[in-house]
């Protein structure tokens, strides 16, 4: 099982990770089936499970960590978060991810569920992602992991949190999750090396020391691309969104050219390894490996 980055061993080329969601319908549990085995035979770090708001899709969540730890290699990260959750109900969670197995959790408050905002008092009174942060620390100390690395990883926001005042307040806070416990970030979707650059050297000149983390998503879609660019909270590149429009929306080359050449950059200037958001495929994220020379041996077809 490769662990890489969890274990905090020096490897010897850059790393990857990818990340999953649980499947909707039983076709779309079989397919994703097929590329879990894809992505883990390609040796990742770790492949994290989405979870869903207010703990939507938190029995179909477990499943799928489950499923990753007994019939792959890979090592499951699972999603956590808090939106909506009491004290008792989110420590419950965590305990019952723990008793399943799984101690690595990517630690989330979470989004507003469907129809609420963050005005609402269910949303504004949850626990935030640092007390989240905490509650697995002391979860982890209660039940020490014997069949998994037991890491803590925790989100980042190049260009800012939506909730935030200033990249200070982003670093600060997630300083904070570092002193928490947290092992390692990973961030939020952006379209530009220099985005993630400039906010890990400031985030480096304040005291953060654990690894940061690159998210990467290869849009095929020009939908695909509106939906990064939803969560980036920038516009995607103008040439890209025109050549993504002019080939008829669907074009899943061009996000995989660009995220190639967005990886080279990063990792040229020390990203420590990437993580590939996947929509549940495998084609377009082992095409981004194969440019970037990270597949080797190349994963043979499952």
């Amino acid at each position: 099982m490769n662990a890489l980055l969890l274990t905090g061993s020096a490897p010897t080329r850059a790393r990857f990770s990818f990340e999953v969601f649980p499947a909707r319908t039983g076709a779309a549990a079989l397919a994703l089936g097929h590329a879990a085995q894809h992505l883990s035979a390609a040796g990742p770090d770790f492949i994290s499970v989405t979870y869903g708001a207010n703990g939507s899709n938190r029995d179909a969540s477990l499943d799928l960590v489950q499923y990753l730890r007994d019939h792959t290699d890979a090592l499951p990260l699972a999603h956590l978060t808090t939106v909506g959750e009491t004290r008792d109900a989110v420590r419950a969670a965590i305990h019952g991810i723990m008793d399943a197995g799984v101690h690595d959790f990517l630690a989330l408050r979470g989004d507003p569920p469907r129809g609420l905002s963050e005005d609402d008092a269910v949303v504004a009174e949850s626990l935030s992602s640092l007390e989240l942060v905490r509650l697995i620390t002391e979860a982890r100390a209660e039940r020490p992991p014997f069949t998994s690395v037991g890491r803590t990883a925790v989100a980042a926001y190049p260009n800012g949190h939506p909730l935030s005042r200033s990249r200070a307040e982003d670093i600060d806070w997630l300083i904070a999750k570092q002193e928490a416990g947290a092992h390692f970030a990973v961030t939020q979707l952006f379209f530009r090396a220099e985005e993630y650059l400039s906010f890990v050297a400031d985030a480096r000149a304040a005291g953060l020391t654990i690894p940061v983390v690159p998210g990467l998503m290869p849009a095929s879609t020009s939908a695909q691309l509106r939906k990064v660019a939803s969560l980036a909270g920038r516009p995607a590149p103008a040439e890209l969104v025109r050549e993504m429009d002019e080939s008829g929306g669907f074009a899943p080359e061009l996000g995989v050219e660009h995220v190639v050449g967005l990886a080279r950059e990063l990792l040229d200037g020390g990203a420590p390894s990437i993580h590939l958001y996947t929509f549940n495929r495998h084609e377009q994220v082992l095409s981004v490996l194969r440019e970037l020379q990270l597949l080797t041996p190349d994963p043979v077809a499952v």
